[in-house]
């Protein structure tokens, strides 16, 4: 990653267009053609869903270029780079962005979607049946309506429940286009599948990298370097995302005491797993609890 690279956060979208919002976690553009497009490479730090409804838009997505037109829907993903931005003059759609924070809150509990939402990396515009179409902006409008209502004692949790159900919606639109896709994946997009599918079974026992190398028969160095360059992440990246989310539904959804989740994890002792969590957290496992 460029250090130097701009960012695209909530934060930063909701001082750079009009838009309705829940803190720095979510925010939702009704009118897409307000947002100012830009042509140098911006690196995102949330995670986007943008409906075109009308006209087309075009992004270069991990240098590769991709074009919206009316009914697709295209998906980026924390950590994707993004520039040469441009839109039509007659173009409409809406836009949804969640934080790193908040997807990872909504996503809890939501595993079995892993593989679609990963394949959105790789394939990232879908073609939407107008059914699909006002089935999504039929999920945007309630959304809309219930971060709007700010005096609501749990507004927040209605808001992320709707986004579990709006994600189940999308990800079984997107399954479709993930099976008819299957038969033309890369090598390395097969090796990325193996490896995740590998992840999910084992990261409570297994955080080593050589020891998935191991399984799928192939060196460490290959492993990394396909990884990388299929998701732009490291293998060391996705284990930890997989452990800190289960560290987090336990921590938050359960009342096993973190002595309990330290043996659970397979962490060497108490100590160690408070220190693991709080690197990748920012704060401690009895202060998230609490939190």
């Amino acid at each position: 990653m460029n250090i130097a690279m701009d960012s695209i956060t909530i934060e930063s979208v909701k001082k750079a267009t009009s838009c309705s919002f829940i803190d720095n976690d979510l925010a939702l553009i009704d009118d897409i053609s307000t947002v100012t497009m830009s042509n140098s490479a911006r690196y995102m730090r949330c995670f986007i869903i943008v409906i075109c409804s009308q006209g087309h838009l075009s992004y270069t997505v991990d240098t590769i270029q991709q074009t919206v037109n009316a009914g697709n829907s295209i998906i980026v993903s924390s950590g994707q780079v993004i520039n040469n931005c441009t839109i039509s003059s007659d173009c409409k759609g809406f836009a949804v962005l969640i934080s790193e924070h908040f997807v990872q809150e909504v996503l809890t509990g939501l595993r079995d979607l892993s593989m679609v939402f990963l394949f959105t990396r790789t394939h990232p515009v879908f073609a939407l049946r107008a059914s699909e179409m006002q089935g999504i902006r039929n999920f945007y409008h309630l959304l809309r309506q219930k971060v709007l209502e700010e005096s609501r004692r749990f507004r927040r949790d209605t808001v992320r429940l709707l986004l579990q159900a709006f994600i189940y919606d999308a990800g079984s639109i997107f399954w479709d286009t993930l099976q008819d896709a299957r038969e033309y994946n890369t090598r390395g997009e097969d090796i990325f599948t193996q490896f995740i599918q590998l992840i999910q079974k084992n990261f409570r026992r297994e955080r080593r990298v050589s020891w998935y190398a191991l399984q799928m028969n192939i060196s460490p160095k290959y492993l990394a370097e396909t990884i990388r360059q299929v998701s732009h992440k490291t293998p060391n990246d996705w284990i930890n995302y997989y452990v800190i989310l289960e560290m987090r539904v336990l921590l938050k959804n359960t009342t096993k005491s973190i002595k309990k989740i330290t043996e659970l994890m397979n962490f060497p002792n108490q100590s160690f797993f408070g220190k693991y969590f709080k690197e990748h957290v920012g704060m401690s496992p009895s202060d998230y609890r609490k939190a």
